[in-house]
Formats: C-alpha cells, structure tokens, sequence
C-alpha cells in the first residue's frame, strides 16, 4: 500500500467521522462515487487532485490537511527548548506543535492543580483532543494508560476520547493551558 494514499485515507476517515458524515452523506456532499471514497480510506487508490479538492471542500478543509500527517492516537511529548525555533528580531520562541484542526471547535482553558492532587476527565467523544502545555509545576497527564510527566514549558497531545487524568506531582501547584479540539458536525 501506498504510504501517501494509506495517509489520505485515514485523514478523510477522521475528517468524515469527526464530521459525523456515513459514506453515503460524503458521497452526496462531495460529488465522488460512494464506492471510490470506500477505496480511497482503505487506501487502496491514489485520488486525483480534483478528487481531492472535492473532498476538502466537502470537508470543509484545505486540501493540504488531506495529505498531511495526522497522529490521532498518538501521544505526542515535546520538551521545553526542543520546539522549532520561531524567534523574531524582539522575541524568543519556540513551535511546539502544529496540529491539523480541520472542522472543530477549540476550547482553551488555564488551570491550576495543588500539590499532591488529581482530577479525572471522561471522554470528550470520538475524534476529541487534548493539548497541555504546563507553565508551572510538575503535571502527570494523558490518557489513564499513557500518561507522561511534564515540568514547566514542556507540551503533550494525547486524544481525548477516553479516560484522561491530571496529577500534580512534585511540592508545587501545577499551572497549565489545555487547547481542546472537538469535532462538530458539518452544518452545525
């Protein structure tokens, strides 16, 4: 199997699920054979760039989140001072991480967890994500069975779609930001 074209479709099968979309609907919204976006998430077949552009467009995003790398169910750790550097002529700074959004809504949330305690967090449903990045503290996050420890500037994206738990570890409260994506269904 081709590595672009299994890349393609697992990104239209996300972008399509997020979305809330059957075959069929994308199908209809799209102007592509049912049976042609049935081949293109199996990864079987390479769509043509008009193929393409009328998937995006169906999916309300841009051909390149198409073809880009996703990690749906990764967890992704970047370490303070391993980021890209983003530095400008009066600022220091680094890219964490660049994340395909496609269509969601994006929640940002400050928190504040004391030393020594903990929250639990259900899932946010199929296609939810979260991004930490912790400014203070030590911080034990991610879903129940792959949690990381993040110290002060360090970033973590895990999916949201599960059990999910925050420790503040260490002497010290532990302030954080939280980005959310969660998918929101076409037309909504």
């Amino acid at each position: 199997m081709d590595e672009l074209a299994a890349r393609v479709g697992a990104n239209v099968r996300f972008l399509r699920a997020g979305s809330g979309l059957s075959l069929g609907q994308l199908a209809a919204r799209s102007g592509v054979a049912k049976s042609t976006l049935s081949q293109i998430e199996a990864g079987t077949t390479n769509p043509t760039l008009a193929t393409l552009e009328a998937l995006a467009g169906a999916l309300s995003v841009d051909v390149r989140e198409l073809l880009a790398s996703i990690v749906a169910d990764a967890v992704v750790t970047v370490r303070r001072g391993s980021g890209a550097d983003v530095s400008g002529e009066s600022s220091v700074g680094e890219l964490m991480q660049s994340a395909m959004v496609g269509p969601s809504v994006v929640e940002f949330h400050r928190l504040r967890l004391e030393a020594g305690t903990h929250e639990a967090s259900p899932s946010h449903g199929a296609g939810a994500r979260e991004h930490v990045l912790v400014e203070s503290g030590s911080l034990e996050a991610g879903p129940v069975d792959a949690r990381v420890v993040l110290g002060a500037g360090d970033y973590a994206s895990y999916p949201g779609d599960r059990l999910h738990r925050f420790e503040a570890v260490g002497e010290e409260a532990a302030s954080y930001w939280i980005v959310a994506t969660y998918p929101r269904r076409l037309g909504e």
